[in-house]
Formats: C-alpha cells, sequence, structure tokens
C-alpha cells in the first residue's frame, strides 16, 4: 500500500485530536494507517519532522483561503489570513502547542517569508514591513488559539467573552492600527 504525506499528517492530527499531542508517535500513526513504522520515514525522517510538516500545513491552508493580495487591500488580506490561520488551528486540537514549538527547517526561511509576504508586498508594503505585520497577526492568532484550546483557561474565558467577537474585535483593531511604511 503506498502512502502519501498528506495521509500521514492527517492520520498524526486525528491521533493528536484523540490522545493529545504528547501521545504522537511514529508508531501510532503506523498502526492508523495500516504500514510499518517504516514505510513513514520515507516521507518524513523523524517526528520533529513530521511535526513541522504538520505545523505547515495550518499555514498552507490560511494562505489558500486568504488567497493572493492582488484586487485585496492588504489589510483585508491580513484579517482574512489571520481569520482562516485560526479556524485552521481550531480544527484540530494541540495545534496552537505544536505550531509554536514545531522546528522550521534549516534553510526554509526564505521561502516561508515569500510565502506569507508576497500577497502584502503586491500591495505596496516592503518585504521586512509585511513579514512584521504578518508575525504580529500569527502572534495574536497563536494566542488566541491557545486560550481557546487549553483545559485550564478556556471555559474560564469563555463566561467571561464570546471568542468568536472577541477575537474578531482584537484582529480588526491590532490590524487597523499598521501602517503602510
Amino acid at each position: 500500500m503506498k502512502i502519501k504525506q498528506e495521509e500521514i499528517v492527517e492520520a498524526a492530527l486525528a491521533l493528536v485530536d484523540e490522545q493529545g499531542l504528547g501521545a504522537l508517535n511514529m508508531r501510532a500513526i503506523a498502526a492508523r494507517l495500516d504500514v510499518q513504522a517504516s514505510a513513514l520515514y520515507w516521507h518524513v525522517p523523524s517526528k520533529t519532522a513530521l511535526m513541522r510538516v504538520m505545523a505547515q500545513s495550518f499555514y498552507a491552508r490560511a494562505l489558500a483561503v486568504a488567497g493572493a493580495g492582488a484586487g485585496k487591500d492588504w489589510r483585508r488580506w491580513l484579517v482574512d489570513y489571520g481569520a482562516a490561520l485560526r479556524r485552521a488551528l481550531l480544527s484540530h486540537q494541540g495545534s496552537a502547542q505544536l505550531c509554536a514549538t514545531a522546528r522550521p527547517a534549516p534553510d526554509t526561511a526564505a521561502i516561508a517569508a515569500d510565502a506569507l509576504a508576497t500577497p502584502l508586498v503586491e500591495q505596496g508594503l516592503s518585504r521586512a514591513h509585511a513579514l512584521s505585520v504578518v508575525a504580529s497577526v500569527n502572534a495574536l492568532v497563536l494566542g488566541w488559539a491557545v486560550y481557546e484550546q487549553s483545559d485550564a483557561l478556556h471555559d474560564h474565558l469563555a463566561k467571561m467573552i464570546g471568542f468568536d467577537e472577541s477575537f474578531a474585535l482584537g484582529l480588526e483593531a491590532m490590524v487597523s492600527g499598521f501602517s503602510l511604511d
């Protein structure tokens, strides 16, 4: 049976949803896919690499939803991207923790920066400025997702605020405060 990297990622995300990030291991994923663990290593050479690919999948989903910057105001793109990233993270348990702890691949910063900056550079922001505002949005989204996925905080905060409304308010406020340069 041939497997694809996407299938491995989906099986890993399902495992984390059911048992938590601490349960993530190659043997358990292989068992879910009905293959030997060694078959996984053709696609992901280590657990560290798997976690990296899992984390990247959330950013890729958000970028796909936000779309290209052409024809869209850069602030609107940031709001769309932030909302899409939050939805992607909330679709799987432990995703915020995963994204905050997964080690990026060596020598891939330029590729990631291009993917994140290009829609904003097309709208007139400098590359450095685009990366700074995206980093701010990523930090806000990760923070909110941690709150929403936290056993310790979720119910407590839910008694005080509506997560969707409060997140949208904070994201809009942050993005509206950004300048073009």
